[in-house]
């Protein structure tokens, strides 16, 4: 594919005064290098426009690079802003790493590169960070927060992630992680808040430790989170794959002992169970190993839940009462979604076969069911308390750590709004996102492995009574943690309410990345809807 070119008769330090360079570069150049990228999220939806909203110096030791915030304006008429960081690169070699075109400026001619893929830029950053404080850009500018435990070094050593896929991670010296934030918002984003609290403030220890950040600033404006930057964790791999691997060898269990399905216990759903309560065979079928790491992971998710409820007087994390203005947003929020899901599956229903067609079925003919379920939150009966928490919790993001496990990522749900992620909220809405965790992870175990011997029902059956007694561990364990340390949830009734409506909305969530993404896995979330519908 031929590299494109952009000219003008301007040098670098005014290029874009050129508007025909500006134009170019906007309408032609960029959206071909955005699409190419995969942390840019509108690959998949109809744009109506791109264009550059701000154009923000930065200077990185004598060279000058622009922060450009690139605009999205979406068919729909919503938008979307990106961070794209660019160089000019006057190398008279071969194309460097990163570039987006080849560029005459004025007499010189060279490359216009991705900033990220620099490493005098990337270093800088560093740089700066250590050094704390304000660096003025042509709008206001750039604050550098240093976190406490950022160690001064002479010599810095950068690269790149390459794991990374809706943001950029740059490595320092081995020892930190610079999250570039690509995707922008309107206000401080609160993976920064939060990693930036529960380090510095709540002293929580299962989190990446908080080295530092990046924050665009204006007078009289919102703040624009750029970069957060973490310690990094030795970890042995994401705890997804490994539950993945621990669900595979309950059911090779289950081949290798010849178990009769029919025999494995069926705890009661959503009930807390200790792990010796376990009958034995669930104990010997899952593995004392497994239920370990499940109390463990408990654990940690109650103390992260304790550390957001810790200050009451910091108005950002202070716990808050349930009250109508919050049911009204809940309500107005799911409803949007489920419309948006049911219309989704009616136009993507003749892709379906076999039983996700069976329980689209019904998902369809219980329209009116779902509906009432929805409209029935009372915050009348509720006398817990909201707070911030995770928002987007998972599997994916939890590292396993030897024994224990170390909670990333609190940007928070990817499809809502910048405010909608920082809404207190009640603690067991995290719960119940890990627990559609689990059972992904029990169901994509199956339909992922086709040497099973036992047929597919059998197996979606003893994946059910797996999946029952890890939550009920997982449960008995959490609550004992919470209640033990004065964390406001509620009691018995209360949080089975909560648990089950949370539930069963991060399903009807779900619903959606299944049908545009997997629709043979559309199964899952339609399973766990029609779950709770049935209070089973």
């Amino acid at each position: 594919m031929e590299l494109p070119h952009i000219h003008t008769a301007n040098s670098w330090e005014t290029a874009f005064d050129d508007k025909g360079f500006s134009d170019h570069f906007t309408n032609t150049i960029l959206p071909d290098y955005l699409h190419q990228c995969r942390w840019f999220a509108a690959k998949n939806v109809r744009i109506k426009r791109y264009s550059i909203s701000n154009l923000l110096n930065y200077h990185y030791f004598d060279k000058k690079a622009y922060l450009l915030v690139v605009e999205v304006v979406l068919i729909t008429a919503s938008t979307e802003n990106y961070l794209l960081p660019l160089v000019f690169s006057d190398t008279e070699t071969e194309q460097p790493i990163g570039t987006i075109c080849s560029a005459s400026l004025g007499n010189e001619s060279g490359f216009l590169c991705d900033a990220v893929f620099n490493e005098s830029f990337r270093n800088s950053l560093f740089h700066h960070l250590m050094h704390q404080g304000d660096v003025a850009n042509n709008q206001g500018w750039y604050e550098f927060k240093k976190g406490e435990i950022l160690q001064p070094t002479v010599e810095i050593t950068s690269r790149l992630l390459n794991a990374e896929q809706s943001n950029t991670t740059i490595v320092y010296n081995d020892n930190y992680y610079l999250k570039l934030y690509r995707k922008l918002f309107r206000d401080s984003n609160p993976d920064f808040e939060l990693s930036s609290f529960l380090t510095e403030q709540a002293k929580f220890k299962n989190s990446p430790m908080f080295a530092g950040s990046i924050t665009w600033k204006r007078e009289n404006f919102y703040d624009v989170s750029l970069a957060l930057m973490q310690q990094k964790v030795d970890n042995d791999g994401d705890a997804w794959n490994y539950f993945l691997g621990q669900a595979n060898s309950y059911f090779s269990r289950i081949e290798s002992t010849k178990t009769d399905i029919s025999t494995i216990p069926k705890v009661p759903l959503y009930k807390p169970l200790k792990a010796k309560e376990l009958p034995q065979i669930l104990v010997d079928l899952i593995s004392e190993k497994t239920l370990q790491d499940v109390v463990q992971l408990a654990k940690r998710t109650a103390e992260m839940h304790i550390a957001l409820f810790s200050d009451k007087s910091n108005r950002s994390f202070a716990p808050v009462n349930f009250g109508g203005d919050y049911q009204v947003w809940l309500l107005n929020r799911l409803m949007y979604q489920f419309d948006n899901r049911f219309n989704l599956l009616e136009m993507n229903y003749h892709k379906l076969q076999g039983k996700a067609k069976e329980f689209a079925d019904k998902f369809i003919s219980s329209n009116e069911a779902i509906k009432n379920r929805m409209l029935n939150f009372d915050d009348q009966k509720l006398n817990s308390k909201r707070i911030r928490i995770h928002g987007d919790y998972h599997l994916g993001q939890i590292l396993k750590q030897g024994d224990d496990f170390i909670i990333l990522d609190f940007e928070g749900e990817p499809e809502s709004t910048i405010r909608d992620r920082k809404v207190k909220q009640p603690p067991i809405k995290d719960v119940a996102g890990l627990f559609r965790s689990f059972h992904y992870a029990v169901f994509a175990t199956i339909f992922n492995n086709s040497h099973y011997s036992i047929p597919s029902e059998q197996l979606e059956e003893a994946g059910g009574r797996y999946y029952r007694a890890v939550v009920a561990v997982f449960l008995d364990t959490y609550l004992t943690t919470a209640f033990d340390n004065g964390l406001d949830i509620g009691y018995a009734k209360e949080i089975d309410y909560l648990l089950r409506y949370h539930i069963f909305e991060k399903a009807i969530y779900e619903l959606g990345y299944e049908l545009n993404s997997r629709p043979d896995w559309v199964i899952i979330p339609l399973k766990g809807i029609m779950q709770i519908l049935n209070n089973e």
